[in-house]
């Protein structure tokens, strides 16, 4: 029997729910199974805080400017404090600094677990000319490692580079 022009045989219209039910369950089973190994939280939360160290130091390299006060960027294999001098120029590194992000007294970041933190100059001081200064006062560049990547500051200038 001829089919009559116009309509179609019923085999060719598209996917049983079986075909359609059987591909979605693999694909249910791959994105369980090989998503993770794509897209790991950790790696973002590592991302975050290289950015939020970078965005930090070049904030207390800025505050030391304008405000004519030195600023004291601590490292501690957990995070980083930042603090200025009690009396501007003089004194112990007391006075906290206030958090650019919410105006709150006592800027610090602690590093996500799994991320180490590290200076070759700690702690890096920003004087009033923005310079990065050792401990003796000295301009000296420093590297700050933030788990694989590496934040560069420059001693002359205060540079902070991050790229």
């Amino acid at each position: 029997m001829a089919s009559s022009p116009g309509r179609a045989r019923l085999g060719t219209r598209g996917f049983t729910v079986v075909e359609l039910v059987v591909t979605m369950v693999i694909a249910g089973v791959l994105a369980m199974t090989a998503l993770p190994r794509f897209v790991r939280i950790q790696d973002f939360e590592a991302r975050f805080f290289f950015d939020d160290t970078l965005s930090g130091l070049r904030y207390a390299q800025k505050l030391a400017i304008s405000t004519g006060c030195a600023v004291q960027v601590d490292f501690t294999p957990g995070g980083y404090v930042v603090n200025q001098r009690a009396a501007c120029s003089t004194g112990a590194w007391s006075q906290p600094v206030h958090d650019p992000s919410d105006g709150s007294l006592g800027f610090a970041a602690t590093a996500p677990a799994g991320v180490a933190l590290g200076s070759s100059v700690d702690p890096i001081v920003f004087d009033a000319l923005g310079r990065a200064l050792d401990g003796a006062g000295v301009p000296s560049d420093a590297t700050v490692a933030v788990g694989p990547r590496s934040i560069a500051v420059v001693g002359e200038t205060g540079f902070v580079d991050g790229g």
